[in-house]
């Protein structure tokens, strides 16, 4: 394929309110689109849509190092994903960039051999993913609260969200447990906000309740600490923040430090690498939760599409991101049903650019070549 030139948008989307954790509190999604297209008009869209104090680039970094990166995989226009790695590999360290520019490359790649994403990772094993209902750190009242809205929705599985103080966090599970235990799986994530004594007293304060896992209890730096918590407690941990890499997803599958692994494109630097820590999570037994839960439409159906073709996924999954913006510039390629979310197979990750619509959420546009 002759990729004739690409384009970056910095896109500014508001969501639907403010989202809170241990780490942020914001409510507008700072992105960054990419768009490449071929000398004959295919094109192909990757987003890079970080949270911040969580994301491992920001999005003025990730903007800086795709117009520096760009005009070299314009010059290489790689004919297929295998020497796409290799020119990929040039952005190591930047993984957030690399996501993008993968994305929207596989995008065009699939678009081009009339396949979908998932037909790319084996085939479409399902047509639908159950989704996990995400509820940001609040008093506990309003917690329950949400837990029931998401609930009537068709939701049986939610997320909370933790900030670090012990007995609070304890009281925020144990009341939303108590509220819809009997109809939903309850997971909880702390963002690494305890330290290793705290994160082993919440957890075994927490073990009476039926709760799916225990996410990122301690500081990501932190595996000894974390292989610690694991084996103090007998709710499953789950390793989030610290999985930076296949390097750091091995080091803690053999040393045992979690029962269960949380990967994400955005961090693993795109689809390729994600689908490598599933299969080597499956070689060793270990479930992997799958899901960036702020990624714009085109991050969200691919991974959708990524999901759907893998079987050691621990459902349901984290792909939510549409759900949480109030609008976005691309065809709503995935629909939202009963707490399911449909995955299609129309060619590439089928999300759509809506040129009419662009400029309202367009903060900054750079035209790129080979130069």
């Amino acid at each position: 394929m002759k990729i004739h030139r690409a384009t970056l948008y910095r896109l500014h989307v508001p969501m639907r309110g403010s989202y809170r954790a241990s780490v942020h509190d914001f409510s507008l999604m700072d992105a960054v689109l990419v768009v490449l297209e071929t000398v004959d008009g295919r094109r192909g869209i990757g987003t890079a849509d970080p949270s911040p104090g969580y994301s491992r680039q920001t999005p003025d970094e990730i903007q800086k190092v795709l117009s520096q990166y760009l005009p070299t995989f314009i010059r290489a226009s790689p004919d297929d994903p295998n020497e796409a790695t290799r020119v990929l590999d040039r952005l190591d360290g930047c993984e957030n960039a690399r996501c993008a520019v993968e994305m929207a490359y596989l995008d065009l790649y699939c678009r081009a051999e009339h396949r979908s994403i998932a037909d790319f990772f084996g085939g479409r094993r399902r047509a639908s993913e159950p989704l996990n209902a995400w509820i940001g750190v609040d008093i506990p009242e309003r917690m329950v609260a949400e837990a029931k809205r998401w609930r009537d929705r068709g939701f049986q599985s939610l997320k909370l969200k933790l900030d670090g103080d012990a007995d609070r966090d304890i009281q925020r599970v144990e009341v939303v447990h108590d509220a819809v235990v009997d109809e939903m799986q309850i997971r909880a994530d702390v963002n690494g906000a305890y330290d290793v004594e705290t994160a082993i007293e919440v957890a075994q304060a927490l073990e009476p309740l039926d709760l799916a896992h225990l996410e990122q209890p301690v500081p990501l730096d932190d595996i000894d600490g974390l292989e610690a918590v694991t084996q103090a407690t007998s709710i499953p941990i789950m390793a989030d923040e610290c999985l930076l890499g296949l390097r750091e997803i091995k080091e803690v599958i053999d040393r045992k430090a979690a029962d269960r692994l949380k990967v994400k494109t955005l961090r693993l630097g795109g689809l390729q690498t994600t689908h490598r820590a599933l299969d080597l999570a499956a070689t060793a037994g270990i479930s992997c939760v799958v899901g960036h839960g702020f990624g714009l439409m085109p991050a969200t159906s691919a991974e959708l599409q990524l999901t759907a073709s893998h079987d050691d996924v621990f459902r349901p999954v984290e792909n939510v991101g549409m759900l949480k913006m109030a609008d976005e510039p691309f065809n709503q390629a995935v629909t939202v049903t009963d707490g399911s979310a449909s995955v299609g197979d129309s060619p590439g990750h089928g999300v759509e650019l809506r040129e009419d619509r662009l400029s309202e959420f367009v903060e900054e546009r750079i035209d790129i070549t080979a130069g």
